[in-house]
């Protein structure tokens, strides 16, 4: 398993079975600010070049933009089970699936997909690709424990934690991410003081990758399966959005993952 960054996009190689894939911010028709592959209608970009967009990173797997399913993002832990017969919903920014921060599905109609712009996509399958799910953790969500949650709904579907294969997408790293008290608070009653590191006395700086690593082998999944993309949005700003480094106005990511047809 690994990430590669591959022209517009970097993609998660982690079952041939499997497609997924996390856009970058070039390679769109957006203007700035939100140059050039802005994929969020919410920013105030102009919806034909964000349609535009979507179209484009769809097409990069080879799916149309009639395949995906997109939520309304809440930054809370409601993960929801798509079939088939929700493809399309949220794809041109009509009818999301409402408050919504993870989707898993076995069906191959679909594509699921999420936005960000500094939050951690966590990208999941099982070893025999039977199921894919895609999560937004951002620290309220890590804090929520929607990884945990999405682990049990595989599991509820059959699939042993032990059996996941995860993929920690591009997020805001530790070098960049630095948290007041409330927030360390909740991150380090979940998981200790592990991803954070005091700054002064009244700002941390957070981890969220490891953050979401602890959490998720605590709730059964093998170390040697959760791989982390060597990626900082913050740092990055030459291939990614940062909602935090950027001041808030800025496009958005998209995380897609699907099974292959």
């Amino acid at each position: 398993m690994q990430f590669r960054l591959d022209g517009s996009r970097v993609v998660f190689d982690v079952h041939e079975k499997v497609q997924a894939w996390f856009s970058t911010r070039r390679g769109g028709v957006s203007f700035p600010p939100f140059n050039t592959l802005n994929l969020s209608y919410g920013v105030g970009d102009l919806k034909p070049a964000v349609t535009e967009n979507r179209r484009r990173m769809l097409a990069s797997a080879g799916r149309r933009l009639e395949d995906l399913v997109m939520p309304h993002q809440v930054h809370e832990s409601h993960i929801a089970w798509v079939d088939a017969d929700m493809a399309g919903r949220g794809s041109e920014g009509a009818q999301p699936i409402p408050s919504t921060d993870g989707f898993l599905t076995d069906s191959r109609e679909v594509v699921l997909g999420l936005g960000f712009a500094d939050c951690v996509p966590i990208f999941v399958t099982d070893v025999d690709a039977r199921a894919v799910g895609l999560l937004h953790a951002g620290w309220r969500g890590t804090a929520a424990e929607i990884q945990v949650r999405g682990v049990e709904m595989f599991r509820s579907r059959g699939i042993e934690p032990h059996d996941l294969l995860i993929g920690l997408g591009p997020a805001i790293g530790s070098c960049c991410y630095e948290v007041d008290a409330p927030v360390k608070e909740a991150v380090m009653n979940l998981v200790g003081m592990e991803p954070l590191t005091a700054v002064d006395e009244a700002h941390w700086r957070l981890n969220l990758h490891l953050a979401n690593r602890r959490l998720l082998e605590r709730a059964g999944v093998r170390p040697e399966h959760i791989v982390e993309a060597p990626f900082c949005t913050g740092c990055r700003r030459d291939l990614f959005f940062s909602y935090r480094v950027e001041q808030r106005m800025t496009g958005r990511m998209g995380g897609y993952i699907c099974l292959a047809r």
